[in-house]
């Protein structure tokens, strides 16, 4: 498979979320998302102590849009349909793909202004089903920090298999030891929970 010739909806849409891609002018509203919970990014997803400024996540989003076109990675906003706020990001991580098979790993937060409605539920849902639509994706992964509870329970609501546990892959939320993290895998989208999801762009 090309991921060049492949054609990719820029924007896919569920009930209650738009998934979009980066582009420019968005820094912004994203730098807003990031800021809202970052000590969480910090712990689970091992980000930098120091956030970003508004103008390196701009610029991001620009690089992002480039990186889709010419499939080094496939990024997405995630907006709030009622409010048209960005409340998390979402991706196929260049790093968790592999277009020879092809699968894919879903990396994504929340934030923490939007947590507990189930948008990581649904924003997963919508990747998942995504990639086995338009990536003729053979395979989906989320790997999760066998600590974070509440982000174990998106990809087991979701009936993902727990396929792997695995220590020292990761570095632990306190840094001093190696974290132990589960690797969910889902092979056929008709396990996943109903959702109506729409491709545009």
């Amino acid at each position: 498979m090309n991921p060049l010739l492949l054609d990719l909806p820029e924007r896919i849409e569920t009930p209650r979320l738009l998934l979009q891609v980066p582009k420019a002018g968005y820094g912004k509203d994203v730098h807003r998302a990031i800021c809202d919970g970052y000590k969480d990014y910090v712990k689970w997803l091992c980000w930098p102590e120091t956030k970003p400024t508004v103008i390196a996540v701009e610029a991001d989003c620009r690089k992002q849009h480039a990186d889709f076109i010419l499939r080094k990675e496939l990024r997405y906003l995630v907006i709030e349909k009622s409010s048209g706020k960005v409340i998390g990001r979402a991706a196929y991580p260049a790093f968790l793909a592999n277009w020879l098979i092809p699968m894919f790993g879903i990396s994504y937060f929340v934030s923490k202004s939007a947590r507990g409605q189930g948008y990581a539920k649904e924003l997963a849902n919508a990747l998942t089903r995504h990639a086995f639509d338009k990536l003729a994706c053979k395979k989906i992964e989320i790997k999760v920090d066998a600590k974070n509870i509440a982000s174990l329970k998106v990809p087991q609501a979701l009936n993902f298999t727990l396929e792997a546990k695995q220590k020292g892959t990761w570095p632990s939320t306190d840094k001093s030891s190696l974290a132990e993290v589960y690797t969910f895998a889902l092979f056929d989208p008709a396990d996943l929970p109903e959702l109506e999801v729409s491709y545009s762009g």
